[in-house]
């Protein structure tokens, strides 16, 4: 697809989890490795995402904008269409219609235009994106699961990207997201991640796949093992918790269990 310019141009929170942060700050000369950690016999994946990738996510946020603009905006764009209704599923021409008024909503906050090979690079990652998340090849994605992953590429914090999400997740407004949501938002994060990867391996050591059931297997996989740490540990009533339960649960310990989430904060990994 093609992006066209428009016609005009927590600290105290974060500071609390600085253990998680080096675990994920990658050397600038070395690739950003993280454990996935899951319940098969194996016990998890190394994730390594090379200098090159992070280059290319910190050229693909700066150049356009999207660093600069906060996750409400976006997501709003990917949720709601033009026509203010609200979206279930993407099909390919509605994901490609909430890209192009996502990106020139971005853009207006540019100085200058964007350059043509930075719309080239934004057209190639965009149908990438689409590709990752479209996992069972029909052509769709479910729209809220999109959000909730396109967020960590948005600007704001951790703890404000966090709040948002929970904020989307919560679809009957009475505070709280079900475990079935958070494995949702889960899910949608380590798409991206796994995405953006340059390669992944069993802890154990074993031979794993590269192929698209393989790393579909990796996302189910540490997706039930993080949302299990969270729901064996606060055991929710009615398996129901809100985001102030989570982010204590988080910052007493459980930035151990899933310190990857610290990447949610692009100011870690990407802008540095």
């Amino acid at each position: 697809m093609a992006f066209d310019d428009p016609v005009s141009n927590d600290q105290a929170h974060d500071q609390a989890h600085d253990q998680a942060h080096d675990q994920a700050q990658p050397d600038p000369k070395d690739s950003l490795k993280f454990h996935l950690l899951t319940n098969d016999p194996h016990r998890g994946y190394m994730i390594s995402i090379t200098p090159n990738q992070v280059d290319l996510l910190n050229r693909i946020v700066t150049r356009t904008g999207l660093c600069q603009t906060e996750a409400p905006a976006i997501c709003n764009f990917i949720m709601v269409d033009s026509k203010s209704r609200k979206l279930v599923n993407l099909t390919k021409k509605s994901y490609d219609n909430a890209m192009q008024r996502i990106f020139t909503h971005a853009f207006r906050t540019l100085p200058g235009a964007v350059s043509e090979s930075t719309k080239q690079e934004l057209s190639t990652f965009s149908e990438d994106l689409f590709t990752w998340f479209d996992r069972s090849g029909n052509k769709k994605i479910r729209a809220l699961e999109f959000a909730c992953g396109f967020t960590v590429l948005c600007g704001g914090s951790k703890s404000d990207k966090l709040e948002h999400i929970f904020e989307l997740l919560d679809q009957d407004n009475d505070s709280l997201v079900t475990k079935q949501e958070i494995i949702l938002f889960v899910q949608s994060f380590l798409v991206i991640l796994m995405g953006v990867s340059s390669s992944f391996t069993h802890l154990d050591g074993t031979p794993t796949g590269t192929d698209a059931a393989s790393v579909a297997r990796a996302i189910n996989a540490g997706t039930e093992w993080a949302t299990s740490q969270v729901f064996d540990a606060l055991k929710p009533r009615d398996d129901k918790l809100c985001f102030d339960d989570f982010a204590d649960w988080y910052t007493k310990g459980g930035y151990q269990s899933i310190p990857w989430l610290e990447l949610l904060d692009l100011r870690k990994w990407v802008l540095t």
